[in-house]
């Protein structure tokens, strides 16, 4: 009863954001948005190596005072192709594992609407902005769904309370977070900055704190977070500022709640030069302390995996994938060293290119991430991306998984049962959209 309850408030609140978005009901005098078409191929997979997703994000916003305004902005997405969850339960039932599965009666969730996938609103309705600005004489205040973003560092940042990594996804927003903030200016070139909030169930509390000292062409920052529903914080140093090239020192200690610790650390440089309307090269080492030197490449794919159900009990899917869900504020990456090299090349106004790449200095793993950017007009603009991994010695790792690395060991009472998992990793992948502005 507590979920329905939870799914038919998430789906009022979004019905109020819809009507909302009427100017006549807002008495708005800005808005904003885009409406996106995306297309990603895959390269090197079994199934169906294309999808198709279209998003609808408009946002306004409208003042109602001198020193208050709201601003709400939904998002509708839907998805058609290649769907992750629908080739896993493929490759199991086309493995030695399927006749297992079928004899234990094992069935997979459904949606209630199989041609867009969708059981219930918030499979393609969100609230992603939904928030009251305050602006007092000594402090600012923002209360609601929010973006929030903390550290100076290059795509990791060891100091974000509530880290989130966009580098695989250049089109994403960050998500909204549940909080009220306050920023406090002190004199003209310092401030502190407090949230104080709860998860998207408002049954487990967040607080983050960060106080930022400008000295001379530096900012420092020190910074404090607690997150109730993994019992996990951190405590940190964000140290940005300029000498000949720019630099910057970023690094926190996560603790949890078995008294356990690990460091995350991001150091690095970055320098412009005045080539066609201007280059940036970014190089930065990152370590994350709760890294491993070789990572599991199985790992990352437990994240997505759904279990099926089983009338006569649980099949051990388990294997090399663990069972429990991950700590959502624990690093993206799981192994230990990298360096990473950014290039932004800006060509005229209208034209950009970008590239992120990234090395795992412990297996050998490694990615690039090339983006070309057009502004075909002042509302119209295109881009194309692509995720290219490779090994620049090993046999593979997280970022680049081995043949060997991507089957799945099932242990079973008449004794193992591979699952080859290749199918699943695409060897590339291509993505173009376009986007409309308004």
């Amino acid at each position: 009863k507590a979920g329905s309850v939870l799914a038919m408030t998430r789906a009022g609140v979004a019905a109020v954001a819809i009507l909302a978005l009427t100017p006549a009901a807002l008495g708005a005098d800005g808005g904003r948005g885009f409406a996106e078409l995306r297309l990603q191929g895959y390269s090197g997979v079994e199934g169906e190596p294309v999808q198709t997703i279209l998003r609808f994000r408009p946002e306004l916003s409208a003042d109602l005072s001198d020193r208050i305004s709201l601003t709400v902005g939904v998002e509708l997405g839907l998805s058609q192709g290649r769907s992750f969850e629908n080739e896993w339960q493929e490759t199991l039932r086309a493995s030695a594992l399927g006749p297992v599965l079928e004899a234990a009666q094992c069935t997979w969730p459904e949606e209630e609407n199989s041609f867009l996938r969708v059981s219930r609103a918030e499979d393609y309705l969100s609230v992603e902005r939904l928030y009251l600005d305050w602006y007092l004489p000594g402090a600012d205040l923002r209360l609601g769904r929010q973006a929030v973003l903390w550290g100076s560092a290059l795509v990791f940042y060891p100091t974000d309370p509530f880290p989130e990594i966009l580098v695989l996804q250049p089109w994403r927003q960050r998500r909204g977070v549940n909080a009220l903030r306050a920023t406090l200016p002190i004199g003209e070139d310092h401030d502190v900055q407090m949230v104080v909030g709860g998860n998207d169930a408002f049954d487990a509390a967040r607080v983050a704190v960060r106080g930022t000292l400008n000295v001379g062409l530096a900012d420092i920052s020190l910074v404090g977070a607690y997150r109730q529903e993994s019992e996990s914080g951190i405590v940190g140093l964000d140290l940005r500022g300029t000498a000949v090239v720019g630099y910057w020192l970023e690094g926190s200690a996560h603790f949890g709640a078995d008294n356990e610790w690990f460091e995350e650390v991001a150091v690095g440089i970055d320098y412009s030069w005045p080539v066609l309307d201007g280059l940036l090269v970014r190089a930065q080492y990152y370590r994350n302390g709760a890294g491993e030197t070789h990572p599991p490449a199985l790992a990352p794919l437990s994240d997505a995996i759904e279990m099926p159900t089983c009338a006569t009990g649980e099949v051990p899917l388990g294997g090399d994938v663990p069972a429990e869900s991950r700590d959502p504020f624990a690093p993206f990456l799981r192994g230990r060293d990298y360096a990473m090299l950014m290039l932004a090349q800006t060509i005229n106004a209208d034209l950009t290119f970008s590239a992120v790449a990234i090395q795992n200095l412990g297996d050998g793993s490694a990615v690039v991430v090339p983006t070309l950017s057009w502004a075909a007009t002042d509302r119209w603009e295109f881009a194309a991306t692509a995720q290219l991994p490779f090994s620049t010695w090993g046999d593979g790792g997280d970022l680049h998984p081995g043949d060997e690395d991507l089957v799945l060991t099932v242990p079973l009472p008449g004794g193992p049962i591979p699952v080859d998992m290749r199918g699943l990793v695409p060897s590339a992948t291509f993505i173009v959209w376009s986007r409309l502005n308004f």
